[in-house]
């Protein structure tokens, strides 16, 4: 039903000319695409990068625990861009009334905090792990930091969540 009214709203656009309904409309049809691809060939490029940091210390001085500090640190960040490029795909690509725009931003905004802070507790790992090894515990509060910023991040999205659940599916209030 939601592609029905988006069809009705582009053909509506259409027979009017040039309107700015129809240029919006139209933009987005290139606009989407051009960025899901960019955000996507980024992440093969980050995912790629992280094969080979991994590579690299295992292959030159037989250091798996280094290879995989590194090779983690560049997959957690492909991962992180790849879900970018799937919500923008996902959310932005599809036309519908006002009330579905909020609900799909709504989605894909608490997965991507979700994977932003899931990369924010690796990163913050992998710093204690690298930091431990180098006998540096002077800079554990660097890691520190990062899990009160994640932590900080994943409050955040909990009481937007709270805030926002009144949206419901089908795009009413709910009280």
């Amino acid at each position: 039903m939601e592609s029905n009214s988006a069809l009705q709203s582009e053909r509506d656009a259409v027979s009017n000319g040039w309107s700015l309904d129809w240029l919006i409309i139209k933009a987005r049809h290139v606009i989407v695409p051009g960025f899901t691809l960019f955000f996507l060939g980024f992440a093969l490029l980050y995912a790629g990068a992280a094969m080979i940091e991994f590579l690299r210390p295992v292959l030159s001085d037989g250091d798996v625990t280094e290879g995989l500090i590194k090779g983690l640190h560049m997959g957690v960040v492909a991962l992180a861009v790849y879900e970018l490029a799937h919500i923008v795909y996902q959310e932005y690509d599809t036309l519908g009334p006002p009330e579905a725009m909020v609900l799909r931003i709504r989605r894909g905004l608490i997965r991507f905090v979700s994977v932003v802070c899931t990369a924010l507790v690796l990163e913050a790992l992998i710093m204690v792990i690298k930091y431990s090894q180098q006998d540096l515990a002077g800079f554990l509060y660097y890691p520190v930091a990062i899990i009160i910023g994640a932590a900080m991040l994943l409050i955040a999205l909990g009481v937007f969540t709270r805030l926002s659940v009144g949206i419901s599916e089908t795009g009413n209030d709910r009280q």
